[in-house]
């Protein structure tokens, strides 16, 4: 077939062992307290005023809203996007986060490997997973980002060495004349 022809061309272009390499298990096992970043939490009491601009002034796209030090959700730009912006909700100084954060969101520890958490945002539909202690208080965050930033540094070859634009997208064309 055609478009098997094309798969064989494609991998003859590309190096062999990279064609043929598949990313072990052991490979992604890097624990999570290596790759989790410094937290920046909101309270609970805060107006939704305060989250946005904690999320612009720290260039993140959610934040834990804790209680006592305690996580009770978690608030993003999805939020805002899909629940905030465009309705008639009130003053957003009045507004309190508590009203449209997530309450209970999936959690990670430091000692849960990536694998873990790439679980968790694919079934969960996450892009921000909180790390928490033994007492489900905050202490680092991981994003999609930061696991897409690790993947591509521990797999720079692999990721270089991708074609710009594969060939099935040639199979779109239409043939003859």
């Amino acid at each position: 077939m055609l478009y098997d022809l094309a798969i064989d061309e494609e991998l003859e272009q590309m190096d062999e062992d990279a064609a043929l390499k598949a990313w072990s298990a052991q490979e992604i096992q890097v624990s999570l307290k290596d790759l989790m970043r410094p937290i920046v939490t909101i309270d609970i009491d805060c107006s939704i005023n305060e989250a946005i601009d904690l999320l612009l002034a720290n260039n993140i796209g959610a934040v834990p809203v804790v209680e006592d030090g305690y996580l009770r959700g978690i608030f993003s730009e999805r939020d805002v996007l899909n629940e905030i912006l465009n309705k008639q909700i009130g003053d957003l100084d009045r507004v309190g986060v508590k009203q449209f954060m997530i309450a209970d969101p999936q959690t990670a520890s430091p000692e849960d490997s990536l694998n873990a958490a790439i679980l968790y945002m694919a079934h969960g539909n996450y892009r921000h997973v909180p790390i928490v202690d033994t007492q489900n208080r905050p202490i680092g965050m991981v994003s999609i980002r930061d696991v897409i930033s690790y993947l591509v540094g521990e797999f720079s070859q692999e990721v270089l060495a991708l074609p710009p634009r594969p060939v099935r997208d040639a199979m779109k064309a239409r043939e003859g004349a």
